[in-house]
């Protein structure tokens, strides 16, 4: 008995540390972010997504370094991410939907969108796979934040049982672990043929376009910007072929 309490004791004090750690890690890189909306560097954000940091995150880099513009590049989430840029807490963002330029906002697109994508329906394990399952009160999906806003839905329209996470790898670890026999997530077709590999079916829902944002203030950055995106994209088109 006396093993066990101290066992237990252990425990505790080692999720109180981890706790505290992830809460002070937390802090610093908000404190970061908010250092920066007060000077001169300018920061963009980017959502934990592989296909973002090993393809559209280098791309970027290369057009703002294309108009001589030193950027800083933080990890946001998606709901917070978009919350920090239209504060202006943050200046730009590597690559969103294009429905987060609302009418209201201080997030505006910079032309050319970068590629095209869609919100994905997965499912595992040979379980039934189609537009109805997000429709089946019966059935539980891991999707990841802002998943209404981008299938233009309310959370009362939608019958299944939806959870939301903010990390992209989170869902796709409750998919592939069995956690969940279904996942929303938003990708733009490049991973499609990966997730088939894996067993999993994949079922578009609803289609975007991805695009570069940044917040209105830098709206004298547009045209040499855009123009630097579309030399990057044709840069990298001839380099895919």
């Amino acid at each position: 008995m006396e093993t066990a309490s101290v066992l237990l004791t252990k425990n505790a004090l080692l999720l109180f540390f981890l706790i505290s750690f992830y809460s002070l890690s937390v802090q610093a890189c908000d404190g970061d972010i908010a250092e920066a909306g007060n000077n001169d560097l300018y920061v963009v954000g980017y959502v934990n997504h592989p296909r973002v940091i090993s393809y559209y995150r280098p791309l970027i880099e290369r057009a703002y370094r294309d108009i001589g513009k030193d950027i800083k590049f933080e990890s946001v989430g998606g709901e917070k991410g978009l919350r920090l840029l239209n504060e202006g807490m943050t200046d730009a963002d590597v690559i969103r939907y294009d429905v987060v330029a609302e009418d209201g906002s201080n997030i505006i697109i910079v032309p050319p969108a970068l590629s095209q994508g869609a919100s994905y329906l997965l499912c595992i394990r040979g379980a039934e796979c189609g537009r109805e399952v997000i429709n089946n009160p019966d059935k539980a999906i891991a999707v990841t934040t802002r998943f209404f806003f981008n299938m233009g839905a309310k959370p009362a329209e939608l019958n299944a049982n939806i959870f939301e996470f903010d990390d992209f790898h989170h869902v796709v670890y409750l998919l592939l672990s069995g956690r969940f026999d279904y996942a929303i997530l938003p990708s733009d077709h490049s991973e499609e043929s990966i997730f088939k590999q894996s067993g999993v079916e994949v079922v578009p829902l609803v289609e975007h376009r991805l695009v570069h944002v940044i917040n209105k203030k830098h709206a004298y950055l547009m045209q040499s910007l855009s123009a630097a995106i579309a030399k990057q994209l044709n840069l990298q088109s001839s380099l895919d072929k």
